[in-house]
C-alpha cells in the first residue's frame, strides 16, 4: 500500500460504474484502486418514492435547522434517528451488496462494524459546492492501509454535474496526511441515476458539488465504522425499541 502526495494523484480517472449482476469481488477491487465505485440499478423506484415521502414532512418542518457552513445554507437535513422517519430506508442500511463490501473491507481490520451515521441531505436550487473534506478526520488516527470507515449514498434521484452530485478526488484515499480541509485540487462528479449507490472509502476526499439546477437533488447516505470506535451517533439511544424492531422485521 503506497502512500502519495495529491500532486502526485491523477485525478481526471473515471470512476467505475457496475451494475447489480456484478460479482462483489470486481466492486472491491474497484473500491480499493479509486476509493469509491458506483453500482447502478441498486433501488427500485417504489422503494425510492416510498422513503421519500417518509422523509418530506420532517425535512420541509426542520431540515435547515442544521444549515451552516459545512453543511450549506440551501440544504435540507435529517441527522438523526433517520429510521425513526424513514422507516423504509432500513432496506438500505442492510442491503446485501453493501454488506458484503463492508466486511471486505473494514472486517480485516476489527472484529465487528457498526452504523456509525446515517443522514439525509436535500441539495436545493442555488446550494454551493461543499469544502473537501474526509469523513475519517472524525477519528484523528493515521494508518495507511488500514480503512477505519466507509460511506454509503444512495441516489433517490439522478445524480449529475449540475444538480450538485458528489465530487471526489479518485485515488485521494493513498494520499498521506499533508492533505488538509478544504484544499484546493481537481475533482470528477459522481454522476448516476436513480437507484444507484456510491461506496467511498472514509479516507478519500470528498465534497457535495454545487446545484445549478432549479430541481433538488435527494440523498441518504449512511456510515460503518469499525466496531472499536465511538460511533457518531448512538443508535441505540436514536432509535426506539419498537422500530429498531420493525426494522429487523422488515428487512429479515
Amino acid at each position: 500500500y503506497t502512500a502519495y502526495t495529491l500532486t502526485r494523484l491523477v485525478t481526471c480517472m473515471p470512476l467505475t460504474h457496475f451494475d447489480m449482476t456484478t460479482e462483489t469481488g470486481s466492486v472491491v477491487e474497484a473500491l480499493r484502486h479509486d476509493g469509491a465505485v458506483v453500482v447502478t440499478g441498486v433501488v427500485e423506484p417504489c422503494l425510492v418514492d416510498t422513503i421519500i415521502e417518509e422523509l418530506r414532512p420532517r425535512l420541509d418542518k426542520s431540515g435547515l435547522d442544521t444549515r451552516g457552513d459545512f453543511n450549506g445554507d440551501r440544504t435540507l437535513r435529517v441527522e438523526a434517528s433517520v429510521l425513526c422517519t424513514a422507516p423504509s430506508a432500513a432496506d438500505l442500511v442492510d442491503h446485501d451488496l453493501v454488506v458484503r463490501v463492508a466486511d471486505e473491507i473494514l472486517l480485516p481490520h476489527c472484529a465487528v462494524y457498526q452504523v456509525g451515521s446515517m443522514s439525509v441531505i436535500e441539495l436545493l436550487p442555488g446550494e454551493s459546492a461543499q469544502a473537501l473534506h474526509r469523513d475519517d478526520s472524525l477519528y484523528p488516527i493515521q494508518n495507511a492501509g488500514t480503512e477505519l470507515q466507509i460511506g454509503v449514498m444512495w441516489a433517490l434521484d439522478d445524480f449529475t454535474e449540475e444538480n450538485g452530485a458528489t465530487r471526489i478526488v479518485p485515488g485521494s484515499h493513498k494520499a498521506d496526511d499533508t492533505a488538509r480541509y478544504d484544499m484546493k485540487t481537481d475533482t470528477i462528479a459522481a454522476e448516476m441515476p436513480a437507484g444507484s449507490v456510491i461506496i467511498w472509502h472514509g479516507s478519500l476526499w470528498h465534497a457535495g458539488g454545487a446545484n445549478r439546477t432549479d430541481e433538488r437533488r435527494y440523498t441518504i447516505a449512511n456510515y460503518y465504522c469499525s466496531g472499536f470506535f465511538r460511533p457518531q451517533e448512538n443508535q441505540q439511544l436514536g432509535i426506539q425499541i419498537d422500530t429498531a424492531k420493525r426494522s429487523e422485521e422488515h428487512t429479515s
